[in-house]
């Protein structure tokens, strides 16, 4: 059965039983069903897990993505949560922003959470009621989704509180949990995926939306490669924090960048997964579930699915506005991506012509980026002076402020009137794919012992699916880790990778942090043939070093007396 069936959302409505309240604290409403019938039977059972599918951060449905917290965009819009609060500097315990799809919230996680912990429990409660087999399966997806509510708040947040019951608001102080440690919550994410990771399949059906084994160990190895990162390991603690719930750890430990290495390794050694051949197509519709994907947000059908080309897309095509063109590359990402011959255009040789900067480029440039004279819909869209998409240098209409739109994830086949009017986006949102493992062992293997061959392995074989040369041999640890760093800036732009990434590399905030120094965008002026590019500035950006983190919020705090707040807020 697909996870978001029409039959399941008639259902649910019905039931009535998912937490709709206000504070996760709060009691689930009774519903029209009783509580017996919904745990009598693996079907109704189902139909409460297929609610917490329904949970997954929906990234392709939000005009506010977790892209324009970081240095790949400019978001469309002053007021936004990513320019008005995180970029404005004005991150405070009142204004934790709300977008992109609850990642952050507090509130709203806890309230995932505490159905995966109902769940957990009337299933075990009434075991006698379901097939031992689809017992076992299904208390292991549920393990895998709290892990991965649980994942979002402790990147975002450090150490939280771990709950294991489903709480409710009639027991007085006994509800109220502090926060554990960074290390007590990470070793909790993955005892988690560990215990799902030894019950979950390798393989489900397409379509089906749920986790698989590699799907857990790749949760799982996306952790320890965040506790290994400079953020998290430190190896001091936070200022004036307290030890009991210090935000990251209070040790350095290199070893953990070889416990990183050796978790996305366990995920390469499944001979699951492999790379996707064609990088431009992997992401339409059609290429749901394919070789390279490990875990997906699934859709009901082309009439329920995304509204990305509605919300991001290029904004003026055929002389009507189609999207909204939410999020715009900025220059910063534009000039990440090679050359054709593999170069970076800053190297010797690369053959880069800053008064032709769009010509031979690598082809994920042509696959990702609409710029200036490129080809969109059957338009050709100009975001030169005069242009019919004339770069929005005062921010007074939904117009790319950069001179860019984004052009990968994007179904060049969907109108964009019709995406954010019906959601036909059918494409899934991939939330991990095989390229990240590659990557992501590169980056932790090369840290724990240099530049092998394992490591050079895995970025070429990213390199060579791009259709650009391999690495240079003979790299330092150093010129291995700038290489890797970019190289995910490239694979990743507009995946959500980018804002984790920063942060845990701890490069967003001093002189020359990527988020604490001005976003730029590209005005071109002339006719074909005599055109002059000019970098313009676009956006002044603030980040102070306790923005790393994510204050906790000031209502979580009112509700809760043993909450202890962030360091710096």
């Amino acid at each position: 059965m697909n996870l978001y069936s029409k039959t399941f959302v008639i259902c649910w409505l019905a039931l009535g039983l998912a937490s709709c309240s206000k504070h996760f604290l709060e009691v689930t409403p009774g519903g029209e069903v009783s509580d017996a019938t919904v745990w009598q039977n693996s079907t109704n059972a189902d139909l409460f897990l297929n609610d917490i599918y329904n949970q997954e951060y929906d990234m392709n449905n939000t005009y506010q993505s977790l892209e324009e917290f970081s240095d790949n965009v400019m978001c469309g819009a002053s007021w936004f949560d990513a320019q008005s609060t995180l970029e404005a500097g004005a991150l405070s315990p009142n204004s934790v922003p709300g977008n992109p799809a609850n990642l952050f919230g507090w509130t709203a996680n806890y309230q995932y959470i505490r159905k995966c912990n109902l769940f957990l429990t009337k299933v075990r409660a009434n075991a006698a009621n379901f097939p031992s087999d689809w017992m076992n399966e299904r208390i292991a997806e549920a393990q895998f989704l709290k892990a991965y509510f649980y994942s979002s708040l402790w990147a975002t947040y450090g150490g939280v509180p771990i709950i294991n019951v489903p709480l409710n608001n009639q027991t007085g102080d006994s509800i109220l949990y502090p926060r554990a440690s960074f290390e007590e919550t990470y070793n909790f994410i993955v005892a988690q995926c560990d215990s799902a990771a030894s019950v979950l399949p390798l393989t489900v059906a397409k379509g089906s939306g749920r986790p698989t084994k590699g799907s857990a160990l790749t949760l799982k190895a996306w952790c320890a490669l965040f506790a290994a990162s400079p953020l998290a390991n430190s190896g001091q603690p936070p200022a004036g924090s307290d030890p009991q719930h210090m935000v990251a750890f209070a040790s350095a430990d290199a070893g953990r960048w070889a416990t990183a290495a050796a978790d996305f390794k366990a995920v390469m050694d499944l001979n699951v997964y492999s790379l996707f051949p064609d990088y431009n197509t992997m992401w339409l519709q059609a290429y749901n579930d394919n070789v390279e994907d490990i875990f997906s947000k699934e859709y009901l059908s082309v009439t329920h699915g995304g509204q990305r080309e509605g919300f991001w897309g290029p904004c003026i095509v055929d002389g009507s506005e189609q999207s909204w063109a939410s999020a715009d590359p900025t220059q910063e990402l534009v000039d990440c991506y090679y050359m054709a011959n593999g170069k970076r255009i800053t190297d010797a040789g690369s053959g880069y012509d800053p008064t032709h900067p769009y010509l031979n480029r690598e082809p994920r440039f042509y696959q990702s980026i609409v710029f200036d004279g490129a080809p969109w819909q059957g338009d050709t869209i100009f975001t030169r002076m005069g242009g019919n998409n004339q770069i929005d240098l005062g921010s007074t209409s939904d117009i790319t402020n950069t001179g860019y739109y984004i052009r990968r994830t994007i179904d060049e086949s969907i109108n964009g009137q019709a995406s954010r009017a019906t959601s036909p986006g059918g494409e899934n949102y991939k939330v991990f794919r095989y390229a990240e493992v590659l990557l992501s062992y590169a980056e932790a293997q090369n840290e724990a012992v240099g530049p092998d061959a394992t490591v050079y392995d895995a970025v070429n074989k990213i390199r060579e699916r791009a259709g650009i040369a391999d690495l240079a041999a003979g790299l330092s640890q150093a010129d291995m880790r700038d290489e890797i760093r970019n190289e995910r800036r490239v694979e990743f732009a507009f995946e959500d990778k980018r804002w984790w990434d920063i942060r845990r590399w701890m490069i967003a905030d001093g002189s020359t942090g990527v988020m604490n120094t001005a976003a730029h965008g590209m005005q071109v002026t002339g006719q074909n043939g005599n055109l002059t590019y000019t970098l313009v500035k676009v956006l002044n950006r603030i980040f102070y070093p306790q923005n790393y983190w994510m204050p906790v919020p000031q209502d979580a705090l009112d509700v809760n007396y043993k909450l202890v707040q962030n360091p710096g807020y």
